[in-house]
């Protein structure tokens, strides 16, 4: 998707602004901002799928969208949980201050940051494939996971950079006193649609690839017709008269 397009959907008329305005609003709450979560998911999925998004979608089937909010926040926690248990490991190594536990204690710091950075990088993906596939399982798929980023790196590099940079400039409004609280919720979900959109990319993609169409072409993809046309059949008062012409031609 254009970055202009992709920056600015939110906002290009009325409807997908109120939209926006629903989904910031229930971002502000716990548990409920699941259902946000949810309906970014579900906005890159059908991104994916089917064609290109257009507009912010309706907001219906808040079951599914709370059902699969709550599916990401698991994965969410699945991922984070080595490398935080690796750098808890360690902080609580270099507690004594012996000289052995410090060694093992900053070691064991340095494993969970690498960890850490590994989760960052995969975990875009994971949510990807989760998408293509709709199996939870598919979340934690990891050597298809890195397959999958080794294949498609240059336009997963592009997703993940472009979101990376968005997320740091439009974190610092979260800063602004009394309101940073506020404008922070409502770009959290700004930043999950925009996710949405350039991980979304990714995903047609890939399935691109492996169908050998894109998503938005398989609906229009029929098949040919198997029925020949049956070739023309000359009467046989026809013929007969052919053959009698050619006989007094060859009289006269």
């Amino acid at each position: 998707m254009d970055l202009n397009k992709a920056l600015q959907l939110p906002f290009k008329d009325r409807e997908n602004a109120i939209r926006f305005f629903i989904g910031g609003l229930l971002n502000i709450l716990p548990v409920v901002n699941l259902i946000p979560t949810g309906y970014a998911f579900l906005t890159m999925r059908n991104h994916i799928t089917g064609e290109p998004i257009e507009d912010l979608p309706a907001w219906d089937n808040w079951g599914t969208l709370f059902k699969y909010g709550f599916l990401f926040f698991i994965a969410s926690l699945g991922y984070a949980l080595i490398p935080l248990f690796i750098l808890g490991l360690g902080v609580l190594a270099l507690h004594p201050h012996v000289g052995i536990l410090t060694f093992l204690g900053v070691t064991l710091i340095v494993v969970g940051i690498v960890c850490l950075i590994g989760i960052i990088l995969l975990f875009p993906m994971g949510m990807v494939v989760f998408a293509i596939d709709d199996e939870f399982s598919s979340f934690f798929s990891f050597f298809r996971i890195i397959d999958l980023i080794l294949k498609h790196l240059g336009a997963y590099l592009r997703a993940f950079l472009i979101l990376f940079v968005m997320g740091i400039v439009l974190g610092f409004l979260s800063y602004i006193p009394v309101v940073g609280w506020l404008i922070g919720v409502f770009v959290g979900f700004y930043l999950m649609l925009q996710t949405a959109f350039f991980m979304g990319d990714v995903g047609r993609e890939i399935v691109g690839n492996e169908t050998g169409i894109a998503p938005s072409q398989e609906e229009n993809m029929a098949p040919a017709s198997t029925t020949a046309t049956p070739p023309s059949e000359t009467p046989p008062e026809a013929a007969s008269e052919e053959i009698s012409e050619e006989e007094n031609d060859k009289k006269a």
